[in-house]
């Protein structure tokens, strides 16, 4: 081995040792941090043991320094559906699955493979590679011990297509329990349809109940979307205006106390005089306060220091007015246009929607699931569990044709957006191999003049943190995508944001950093003979693991510790409690609302390190332990914020229908697995024709068992993943006998 070669393999070790020490280091900071911060901070750390209704909180943890983690542990992890819902328990659900699968991966391929491919090899490579696929890849000597990454690779596909199976059957039965408990079908959104695309025909209360006549139990009630922008236009007014009289009257009387405090100050001065000019003064030392009322209000604040405003140009032209009573009479005003507008709107423009409440959640569902209407397009969409708050009302009244073409346009902009960030993905992938490039590329030499700490810093801890920041921003894009897609409710447009942001991190944050760090490692070959391109790309592409090991370390480690610790959300609860407390509504939504985690994001990067993991999980054993630890540690800290601290709200909850996206999507990291390695299986035709042919083969063999597997499994809970009639038949007469109120509400 050259010195050169030397020096890189010595940095790809550094690298690996720097990125390890530092997120050790950050995630024992963060512990520590959390251990002695949450004796402090309940209303960070515990919240739901005292903020939500009584039937919804959770049970105290011990105080203790350790007490906690085992108390933790031992708590039923399905306490979390009645507590945040079926999308928080199947999220940890999901890492528990990988828990289990990447502990059985450590095990097993610490056991075979990393004997395998260092034991009694003598290839000249150092460090990490000695215990990869890299030790004996390039050598024929050792070309009989990929048997036994064959026999793994069989041996653990078949463990992860046992266990996803196992956790669909889980889901269903999971799923099909939340949607029938009491509390749920209790929920007026449990029984109503959204129904888009709706012919003029029926565009009348009448008609829908007609059309609805056959399903169980009948119809509640009917709601039809009509034209109402100006009726819109005029409640957004309104709550602007209310948020502004609430800021005014609370300076007010801000003004007020702040007054009042300065009279008695006053007054304690003026009898603390008097008794020391006549000791036997009776004087009271508290200045009596009088009976709340607008005089006294009046008499604290005068007119002329009261709030005031201009109505002009944001608020620096125009006449300056006494805040209060102008938002007061503005309210007043907007009120009687509301009532003028409300009064009309059945006579306005129908726009397509209609929501349907039945009496009965299982003929919701049979609604939902018809054939409803002769023409193309018509009523084919149809959304269950419809909640006002989840509902984008900004895109319901789109005819079916334009949901069709914006669909499109949002789709090409997405793969055109998905184009276009490869340039910085790619910079990120060469940085990570920067020893690599300086070894291969003459006029980089001098970077490997660099002393090996701060090249294993640039290396090991610059690129996963510049890739984390690049991706922090782009859910702001796809959710804006996903939205002009016309997706009428905010849950499936976080489902969407999902699909688009899982395809985001496996091409930019996998494939372009794998492509990229392998074509720096391979270039001197490429230049050398640009016919072996794919040859020498192909055999270099192990080699890339460094990064990725570096990017599960610092997720798993820092990520996770930063999620426990929370220091961010800490920092910001005091900043908005100091700056942004300063009316009743913001103090109320600082002091007792809580936070929620946004699945539509925090899945992706979940399936992404799973992806990684089942990728390399033969060619790089260590990466299984990496991935063990980080789902470990990201397993504790989301099951201790989903039991104490975080509060999904329910007019976003899907059901758990984020599950089986995830599950869908770890069999992307096997397809990745299995493909590469038949790829190299077949690169080393040329050396050894027959053995390579017959492991090639095996590996479609195993590819086409695979494809097959996901199809199964796809085909056969598609349909079960959302409640069908079929499956509650028999509890039809429990639900009739159901008394519901007018309001929608289980008496």
């Amino acid at each position: 081995m050259s010195a050169s070669a030397d020096k890189a393999a010595s940095s790809t070790d550094t690298s690996f040792v720097t990125a390890l020490v530092v997120n050790a280091a950050l995630l024992a900071v963060e512990v520590g941090a959390f251990i002695i911060l949450k004796q402090r901070l309940e209303r960070i750390y515990y919240p739901r043991t005292f903020l939500p209704p009584p039937e919804k909180r959770s049970n105290e943890l011990p105080k203790g320094v350790f007490g906690w983690l085992p108390a933790l542990l031992r708590a039923p992890t399905a306490d979390i559906i009645q507590k945040n819902g079926l999308d928080a328990y199947m999220f940890i659900r999901f890492l528990r699955l990988l828990v289990i699968i990447f502990f059985v991966f450590m095990v097993s391929t610490a056991a075979v493979l990393m004997p395998v491919d260092n034991v009694g090899v003598s290839t000249g490579n150092k460090g990490l590679k000695t215990i990869s696929w890299e030790n004996i890849g390039d050598d024929d000597r050792y070309s009989a011990r990929f048997a036994a990454h064959i026999i793994l690779a069989y041996i653990l596909s078949f463990f992860v297509l046992y266990m996803l199976r196992r956790e669909m059957n889980h889901f269903v039965r999971a799923r099909h329990q939340f949607l029938l408990s009491e509390a749920h079908q209790c929920l007026p959104q449990s029984r109503t349809v959204l129904i888009t695309a709706v012919p003029d025909e029926l565009a009348s209360e009448q008609a829908m109940r007609t059309f609805a006549s056959f399903i169980p139990g009948g119809v509640d009630r009917v709601w039809l979307y009509r034209d109402t922008r100006a009726l819109n236009k005029l409640f957004e007014e309104r709550q602007k205006a209310c948020k502004k009289l609430e800021g005014a009257e609370s300076k007010l009387l801000r003004l007020a106390v702040k007054a009042w405090h300065k009279r008695q100050t006053q007054h304690q001065k003026l009898v603390k005089k008097d008794k020391k000019s006549d000791p036997e003064s009776m004087h009271s030392d508290n200045l009596e306060m009088p009976p709340p009322s607008v005089d006294l209000l009046n008499e604290l604040v005068p007119a002329n220091k009261r709030p005031h405003h201009r109505t002009g140009f944001l608020g620096l032209l125009g006449k300056k007015v006494d805040s209060v009573e102008y938002w007061k009479f503005d309210i007043d005003r907007l009120n009687k246009e509301i009532d003028i507008l409300r009064a009309d709107s059945h006579t306005k423009e129908f726009k397509g929607s209609a929501f349907v409440r039945c009496n009965l959640q299982m003929g919701a569902h049979i609604l939902a699931q018809c054939v409803s209407h002769h023409e193309p397009l018509k009523m084919t969409e149809k959304w269950m569990e419809a909640h006002p708050k989840d509902i984008v009302w900004a895109n319901l009244d789109d005819g079916p044709v334009e949901v069709k073409v914006r669909k499109t346009i949002s789709w090409v902009a997405t793969i055109a957006l998905i184009i276009f960030w490869a340039v910085p993905v790619a910079f990120v992938g060469a940085v990570s191999n920067i020893s690599g490039l300086c070894t291969n590329v003459s006029w980089l030499a001098w970077i490997c003049t660099i002393p090996s700490v701060p090249l294993g810093i640039i290396e090991g801890i610059l690129p996963p943190v510049l890739l984390a920041l690049l991706f922090a921003l782009l859910p702001k894009f796809l959710r804006f995508l996903a939205w002009y897609s016309c997706l009428p409710r905010y849950s499936i447009i976080s489902t969407n944001v999902y699909k688009r942001y899982f395809m985001f991190l496996v091409i930019h944050g996998f494939i372009i950093v794998t492509l990229s760090s392998g074509i720096v490692n391979a270039i001197q070959d490429i230049v050398a003979d640009p016919t072996s391109a794919v040859s020498a790309l192909a055999t270099k592409l192990p080699g890339a693991s460094i990064f990725f090991l570096t990017y599960i370390i610092t997720q798993g480690l820092a990520g996770a510790g930063g999620a426990l610790a929370q220091l961010v959300p800490i920092v910001m609860y005091f900043i908005k409690k100091r700056l942004l407390g300063s009316t009743p509504r913001q103090t109320y939504g600082i002091m007792f609302l809580m936070p929620s985690a946004d699945f539509g994001t925090l899945m992706p990067r979940m399936s992404l390190i799973a992806t990684i993991g089942f990728s390399y999980s033969i060619l790089t054993p260590l990466i299984n332990a990496a991935a063990f630890v980080s789902f470990l540690l990201f397993f504790i800290a989301y099951k201790f914020l989903f039991m104490q601290v975080y509060d999904q709200p329910e007019e976003v909850e899907s059901g758990g229908l984020y599950f089986p996206m995830a599950i869908s999507n770890l069999f992307v990291g096997l397809y990745i697995e299995q493909v590469v390695l038949a790829i190299l299986f077949f690169l080393k035709i040329g050396t050894s024709k027959i053995s390579s042919i017959i492991e090639g083969v095996l590996m479609i063999i195993l590819i086409i068992v695979t494809i097959m597997t996901h199809s199964t499994i796809r085909n056969a809970y598609a349909r079960t993943s959302c409640l069908y009639f079929g499956a509650i038949s028999g509890l039809t007469r429990a639900f009739s006998d159901h008394e519901l109120s007018a309001d929608g509400h289980c008496d």
